[in-house]
């Protein structure tokens, strides 16, 4: 057992520092003009190794993405009595914190909006939060998820709230102001369409 977890986490490094030197060179040398040799050389692993954690650049980019949202589909899924909108407002603040402190590394959203294979994953991501915040809600406020629009409109108000408040964060390198920015998108959500659903 001991030994499994070693080496989960030690293939959860390898892809972690894959990806970090994904993202600088991205930042440095724009996203096509990056090769995938130039980032296995850099993370210290065979291009091989790179394409068995990374099928294509854009999971590259997205690594904290995807990271994130299995990270949330396990908390939804354990979550017990705990409403899904307190989980989202834990997310939000752990991942702004992390944000925060990459900078404008974090800011993958620049290659979702210029990069033709990526913008796509990055959109469905976003879906697949709003499709699981609304399920949740609905679990939690005993609601029809196929005919409940109140719920639907409120997740997506969390995503893409939560989307736009970062957008407006990067866009002015004001990277400190980011957990409270997308806080106040919860407290909105919450004292708006939530206060109207119970």
């Amino acid at each position: 057992m001991n030994d499994v977890g070693l080496r989960a986490r030690k293939r959860e490094r390898t892809r972690d520092q894959i990806a970090q030197a994904a993202i600088k060179f991205f930042f440095e040398k724009g996203y096509d003009g990056t090769t995938l040799d130039e980032i296995a050389d850099a993370a210290d692993v065979h291009k091989r190794t790179l394409l068995r954690y990374f099928p294509t650049k854009a999971h590259l980019v997205l690594h904290s993405q995807y990271a994130a949202l299995e990270e949330f589909r396990d908390l939804v899924a354990t979550r017990g009595k705990t409403h899904v909108i307190d989980l989202w407002q834990e997310h939000v603040i752990a991942h702004a914190r992390d944000m925060m402190r990459r900078g404008r590394l974090a800011n993958t959203r620049a290659f979702a909006r210029n990069e033709p294979a990526v913008g796509p994953a990055f959109l469905a991501i976003q879906a697949q939060y709003q499709d699981m915040i609304a399920e949740a809600m609905c679990a939690d406020l005993g609601r029809d998820p196929t005919k409940d629009i109140l719920t639907k409109v409120a997740a997506a108000a969390l995503v893409g709230g939560n989307f736009a408040v970062g957008a407006m964060i990067f866009a002015n390198e004001a990277y400190a102001e980011l957990e409270t920015a997308e806080l106040e998108v919860v407290r909105a959500v919450r004292e708006g369409l939530l206060a109207q659903l119970t």
